[in-house]
């Protein structure tokens, strides 16, 4: 008679296997060798005593656990200053240049110009220009303020100027050419 092993035996096998291999692993990488020191686990057996607690001795129970317990024997954890910060953010980038007085004492830039141009109309000598700033569309005017923030200056073929009121800073928003496709 020939003994048939079971379908998937041979899997159940490599399985146990390799949960074998990795509980090892784990054993091995966490330093322990299994084997407790029998000097270490008589200390640890003769320092556990079974007390017995009653219903009437709750105080007693108390005055142990506390024993147990003495926070106020512990020492704060003292770090050695030659580690330096541990948690500080670290780069590979180099540090940018320091800057000089005058660059310091420069005002920011403005942000760069969001608006799209659309397109422009000029009706009785007055040009109309077409912006879209996210989800807005504008149809403004030279003179006119855009969101509080700017002010439209001049339209001309080349492109728009635009004034960024917080700063005063002109700045251009450039214009197909004529003939040009965009």
């Amino acid at each position: 008679m020939k003994a048939v092993a079971a379908p998937g035996g041979h899997r159940i096998l490599w399985l146990g296997a390799a949960l074998l291999a990795s509980l090892l692993a784990a054993q091995w990488v966490s330093g322990e060798d299994g084997a407790a020191d029998p000097e270490a686990a008589e200390a640890e057996t003769s320092s556990r005593k079974p007390t017995r607690a009653t219903v009437s001795d709750p105080p007693k129970e108390k005055e142990q656990e506390n024993e147990l317990l003495r926070l106020d024997r512990l020492e704060s954890r003292k770090f050695n200053a030659q580690a330096g910060d541990l948690f500080r953010s670290q780069s590979w980038a180099p540090p940018p240049p320091p800057r000089s007085e005058a660059e310091k004492n420069q005002p920011p830039p403005p942000p760069p110009l969001q608006f799209k141009y659309l397109g422009k109309i000029i009706e009785d000598e007055v040009t109309q220009v077409f912006l879209a700033l996210a989800e807005r569309n504008y149809v403004v005017k030279p003179g006119e303020n855009i969101n509080g923030q700017y002010r439209l200056d001049e339209v001309n073929d080349r492109g728009i100027t635009v004034t960024y009121l917080p700063l005063n800073v002109k700045q251009m928003l450039a214009i197909a050419q004529p003939g040009e496709t965009r």
